[in-house]
């Protein structure tokens, strides 16, 4: 393995020898099945297989697996009734997912010829009906800067990559701030009240006093479902904040480790070529935006659907030319004669 890869199998490492170690220093238990253990190894996965997919990118089983994957969104909404809508039994998992296929047509978009395109613009709009029909806000809110920046992409590709890095750093790091200023207050600004349901506001509380509580290494992985009273509901056993469960549960520590695996997803979808890079770090940013006001992280196949898009998008690497006249030529196709 280089260097990346490498770096990468450690930060992962380090994530999970750290939530281990910071539930053991709590004397509590930690079940093999934690989301802590599985999502990265799920991430890796994906990753993966995303590398594995890029080279086939042209190929119809890929349009085909993506409307499959599409109509399954779509028709898990319609067929079932509240509240555990499929595939994924939560409403906002279905759309985090959604927005992960929407990502994945936007490396598609702009590795394929234009005579397929529509294909995946297609495919594409049923992800944004699958969003719609599981009502999250959310997802919506990501998915639509999302959208803007694959049709631009694809209308002109750019022709740099390296400021995708710290705008979604920034991005991330600004919800996340907020998202901790209003876990800390109790007087909470009339856009956020109509924003967030009271549940959500109790749920943040909860979860910065235990982080107040414990806030170097944490009270231990599983420690927030007992702490906050809602906790007897599976629905509200989480903190609803990947930042705000993290924090309470495996502390400062957990949190930094944490914010080094999102800028390594940002990182890795860098390595790309600039149309592939910028789709595949707005897709990774979406996601982890997304998480940080919802549980979404321990759904498996959301996460591996997002490590799909960073090795798809990791794996374009650019040529020597920083230019995407390389991509212009292969959707174009050879020159006749």
């Amino acid at each position: 393995m280089a260097w990346p890869e490498v770096a990468a199998v450690i930060l992962l490492g380090a994530w999970m020898l750290w939530s281990v170690a910071a539930t053991l220093h709590a004397e509590r238990s930690m079940p093999l099945t934690s989301p802590y253990l599985v999502t990265p190894v799920a991430l890796v996965v994906g990753v993966v297989a995303g590398t594995a997919v890029a080279p086939r990118a042209s190929s119809p089983w890929l349009t085909a697996g993506l409307l499959g994957a599409a109509v399954v969104l779509v028709l898990g909404v319609l067929l079932t009734v509240e509240p555990g809508k499929r595939p994924l039994g939560y409403a906002n998992a279905n759309a985090a997912l959604a927005v992960q296929l929407l990502g994945l047509c936007g490396l598609a978009l702009v590795s394929a010829r234009p005579g397929r395109r529509w294909q995946i613009v297609v495919v594409g709009a049923l992800a944004l009906v699958a969003i719609g029909l599981n009502r999250s806000a959310a997802a919506a809110f990501v998915a639509v800067p999302l959208a803007v920046t694959i049709g631009l992409v694809a209308r002109r590709p750019p022709r740099r990559r390296w400021w995708v890095v710290p705008l979604g750093a920034a991005t991330v790091g600004g919800v996340a701030g907020v998202v901790l200023w209003l876990g800390g207050t109790s007087n909470w600004p009339p856009a956020a009240l109509r924003a967030f349901d009271p549940v959500r506001q109790e749920l943040w509380a909860d979860a910065e006093a235990l982080w107040r509580a414990h806030p170097l290494v944490g009270a231990g992985v599983g420690s927030f479902a007992e702490a906050t009273p809602l906790g007897v509901d599976p629905d509200t056993s989480a903190a609803h904040s990947s930042v705000l469960q993290v924090g309470a549960e495996t502390g400062w520590v957990g949190v930094g480790l944490f914010a080094a695996v999102v800028l390594a997803g940002l990182l890795w979808a860098a390595r790309g070529r600039p149309s592939f890079a910028v789709i595949g770090a707005a897709t990774w940013t979406a996601l982890v935006v997304h998480s940080l006001v919802d549980h979404l992280l321990e759904f498996v196949p959301v996460v591996v659907v997002a490590g799909v898009v960073l090795g798809w998008a990791g794996a374009r690497r650019p040529a020597a030319d920083p230019s995407e006249e390389l991509d212009v030529a292969e959707r174009k196709g050879p020159v006749p004669g």
